[in-house]
């Protein structure tokens, strides 16, 4: 199991997700909690990597287990993702592995390809109110 920590960044009413080159999905920001760092200090140090930012963190989420694919189709994985609602302390600066960059909502999201995590992660957003 894949232990991940991601960002949850919310502007009007919409959440960010990046794709990353080479990447089939978009994800959220953030990534893999290395050995001996907690769940918060890998999410500061992933989105200042992938976006050049400083991070406030305003509080836990929640918590989505689920498969999850990596970097395409053929590998899948077990991943356990705690969701942070963040706010970006400077503007967004993509770094060379970010690919692009979209706010979705619940009712955009069938225009992304999105993995199974990132749906589910939608869908809870939705349901807390916090994404339309």
């Amino acid at each position: 199991m894949i232990k991940k920590s991601a960002g949850v960044v919310i502007k009007n009413k919409s959440v960010l997700y990046l794709r990353k080159r080479g990447f089939l999905f978009y994800i959220l920001p953030g990534g893999k909690v290395e050995k001996d760092e907690t769940e918060r200090e890998a999410l500061v140090r992933e989105i200042k990597e992938e976006l050049r930012s400083k991070i406030k963190i305003l509080g836990k989420i929640g918590i989505i287990r689920c498969k999850g694919f990596n970097k395409g189709l053929e590998t899948s994985e077990k991943i356990t993702l705690s969701l942070y609602r963040v706010q970006l302390l400077n503007k967004i600066i993509m770094s060379e592995e970010i690919f692009d960059k979209a706010f979705i909502t619940h009712k955009s999201m069938h225009r992304f390809l999105l993995t199974p995590v990132g749906i589910r992660t939608i869908e809870l957003l939705h349901k807390k109110g916090l994404i339309e």
